[in-house]
């Protein structure tokens, strides 16, 4: 599977379920992403309770044109886990639920939301559509009650066109098929909007050359890990010199900063695809895909007070170490993290681009397309960023460098090894690196 070399994660939606008229309580399909170094978060145990209402009008005069007003109310509460220290501490310590912090953040997320819908729309097939426009507007609320706060407006835009090789034709034989499609999520209230909420782009509903929700920019967030100390030779120092067996090693908490994932407040998808139609339902499509994720608001990204508190509580470091145990260290006040959460450079405003063919063909029994696509990437993610001039292996390092010191640890050979150790996991920087080319095999659509 192509991936990013470095490519941490975040929280995904599973579980949500929408409602119109009726009640229901259910389950969803949970949205994907791998990278080579840690897995994606996904929010688990989420239940939906929804109802909503629409209106639909006919337009006079005009054939296969419908207008849709709808109004939608659901209740969900879903909980997060995380399977990386960086996003882990990143949807502990963001300030999306007011004075909640840690583990209790990541349980018990109650979202009371309001949907407005607008569509006008007159697309003559919804399968294999030849002509039509259509606009869609939307408005989401949520905060009347719950313990999250934010609203997410949209605007998008479909239209089909019969072509004649390259000519719009009424009479042509293949199609022309255009998408756009506008968001921006922002929390209110003295809350930002919930991590899962932002946009995290990728996919063959959107940019096929891309793994789901990998389009993304990358944050550094503060954490704080243990660091094995270790002798020259490879073997750990024990806590207990008498009895080296019980494998209990002494380990030494370290500033660092973790890198994750973190979404955009706005999204921008387009997509453009000429369709040829080679016999039945069988199709072959040229496409061209564009999107950017991007942080336009810092303000979203900021920490709880409680949250970043918890990280400039304890000390950091073992300078000494007696009985086991490690004593000493530098206060969390005095190590140097900034407060709240930085897009990191070089993975913000990124323009992505893929390009390619597709052979697809109408399932007879889902009827959904089957499709095969090959993407090519022109314009991806390739960046290896650093933020200061301190050497790593002869390089300038990450953030996390400047961090990490030689005090921190205790005298000696295992002291002066385990540094370095730390400084190369840690202090090296970091690459970031899209894959240029993707073939997958998938059923589904992407507009």
């Amino acid at each position: 599977m192509n991936g990013l070399q470095h490519l941490p994660e975040t929280g995904n939606g599973e579980n949500r379920v929408g409602a119109s008229d009726d009640e229901h309580l259910g389950e969803g399909r949970p949205d994907h992403r791998e990278r080579r170094i840690a897995k994606q978060d996904r929010l688990r145990k989420g239940d939906e309770v929804g109802r909503g209402h629409e209106l639909h009008q006919l337009l006079d005069g005009k054939r296969h044109a419908f207008q849709r007003i709808g109004a939608t109310y659901s209740l969900s509460r879903s909980s997060i886990t995380a399977f990386s220290t960086a996003s882990q501490t990143f949807f502990q310590t963001i300030s999306f639920r007011s004075g909640i912090q840690g583990n209790n953040a990541l349980n018990g997320i109650v979202s009371s939301q309001l949907s407005f819908t607008y569509s006008y729309d007159t697309i003559n097939n919804p399968v294999r559509p030849r002509t039509g426009k259509q606009y869609t507007a939307a408005f989401q609320l949520a905060g009347l009650w719950g313990n999250v706060r934010y609203f997410a407006p949209l605007v998008a835009y479909k239209r089909f066109l019969p072509m004649h090789y390259l000519l719009h034709s009424e009479n042509g034989h293949n199609v022309l098929g255009i998408r756009a499609q506008l968001g921006y999520v922002q929390g209110f209230g003295g809350a930002v909007a919930p991590p899962q909420n932002r946009f995290y782009a990728g996919g063959e509903n959107e940019l096929r050359g891309f793994d789901v929700r990998a389009a993304t920019p990358y944050g550094y967030v503060p954490s704080r890990i243990n660091f094995q100390l270790t002798n020259p030779d490879g073997s750990c120092v024990p806590r207990d010199p008498t009895n080296p067996q019980d494998n209990q090693c002494i380990q030494v908490p370290l500033p660092v900063y973790g890198v994750a994932s973190i979404g955009g407040d706005t999204s921008f998808t387009s997509n453009l695809e000429y369709r040829i139609p080679i016999v039945s339902t069988l199709m072959f499509s040229i496409f061209d895909d564009f999107g950017m994720d991007v942080v336009t608001n810092h303000g979203q990204l900021k920490q709880s007070p409680e949250g970043f508190s918890s990280l400039l509580a304890p000390l950091y470091g073992c300078p000494v170490f007696n009985n086991g145990s490690c004593q000493g260290g530098i206060p969390g006040s005095k190590v140097g993290f900034q407060r709240d959460i930085r897009p990191i450079s070089g993975t913000n405003v990124v323009p992505r681009m893929s390009l390619g063919g597709e052979l697809s063909i109408i399932m007879p029994i889902v009827n959904a397309p089957f499709r095969l696509y090959y993407a090519y990437n022109p314009l991806r993610l390739d960046e290896s960023p650093y933020c200061n001039n301190i050497l790593v292996g002869g390089r300038q390092g990450s953030c996390s460098a400047q961090l990490i010191t030689r005090a921190m640890f205790p005298p000696g050979g295992a002291g002066d090894y385990s540094f370095q150790e730390a400084m190369q996991a840690y202090g090296a920087r970091y690459v970031f690196r899209e894959p240029r080319k993707t073939f997958r095999l998938t059923v589904s659509t992407t507009f």
